[in-house]
């Protein structure tokens, strides 16, 4: 019998739309479901799996690039929906049939989706109630954060040993003070509760390789105000700042850093 392997691939991820699929061998869950039931099914379909076979979606917030594929998937596959109870309302309004579908889970929670353990972290992000995550199978690790406006240490707990991490690289910094957004939108995104930048991000990724990570996938990024071109280069520069070697480049490489594209499948861990 072929051993069971904790797998995760980012299926969709921008500004527009997020989430991500998880699995161990026959335990599958997604993390947020921002896009249509449609699309997701397809991507699903690419790896071999479906809706169907998914036991479980974990929703960080009720924002709606996290949100919007909730109304169809619950109507057709009648998934458990695990999210705060804050957020239940709010998704409740927008997607009436998956209201009877919505599990209470807060910050410090442990879930068990089937063999899959996850447990639940709050992160800083202007939302009602927001999560990050740490799931482990097997033993192996992935920690999950985006839609955070800084790495606060209830993030740190959450990402720092996993042996893959997806975490938000949302904007350059440059672009964003140079966009066409308002003044306050700026400062939301910018702010303490909005999202993380490519160099606060970069920041954290020779941390993150020092405990241990070997393989970091950069989400969330902005469509206005970022490129993945940006937001792989500042990463990978202060990487290579504290002497750490990527994939692609040595032979030999510390790690594999990858950018999470809007709309087609990324591998995370496999």
């Amino acid at each position: 019998m072929m051993e069971k392997r904790l797998k995760a691939y980012t299926l969709f991820s921008s500004s527009s739309g997020n989430c991500s699929f998880v699995e161990y061998g026959s335990d599958k869950l997604l993390i947020d479901a921002g896009a249509s039931a449609k699309a997701i099914n397809d991507s699903l379909l690419s790896l071999g799996s479906d809706l169907s076979a998914v036991r479980g979606i974990l929703v960080s917030h009720e924002h709606s690039d996290h949100t919007k594929g909730l109304q169809v998937i619950s109507k057709r596959y009648g998934i458990p929906i695990y999210t705060s109870e804050k957020c239940m309302s709010y998704i409740g309004v927008n997607s009436p049939d998956a209201e009877e579908m919505l599990i209470n889970v807060e910050a410090g929670d442990t879930l068990h989706i089937g063999d899959i353990c996850v447990n639940v972290y709050p992160t800083p992000h202007d939302s009602v109630r927001s999560f990050c995550y740490r799931l482990q199978a097997g033993n192996t690790t992935l920690g999950y954060a985006t839609d955070i406006g800084h790495i606060s240490d209830a993030v740190q707990d959450a990402v720092f040993g996993c042996d893959a991490v997806v975490i938000e690289s949302n904007h350059d910094l440059f672009m964003l003070e140079n966009g066409p957004y308002n003044a306050t939108l700026k400062r939301r995104i910018a702010g303490k509760k909005g999202h993380l930048s490519n160099d606060a991000c970069a920041c954290l990724a020779p941390v993150l390789a020092r405990c241990g990570t070997r393989s970091i996938v950069l989400a969330h990024l902005s469509e206005t105000n970022n490129t993945p071109e940006k937001a792989y280069e500042a990463s990978r520069s202060k990487l290579r700042e504290y002497g750490v070697t990527i994939a692609g480049e040595t032979f030999a490489a510390d790690l594999r850093l990858a950018v999470a594209a809007p709309k087609h499948i990324v591998t995370v861990i496999e």
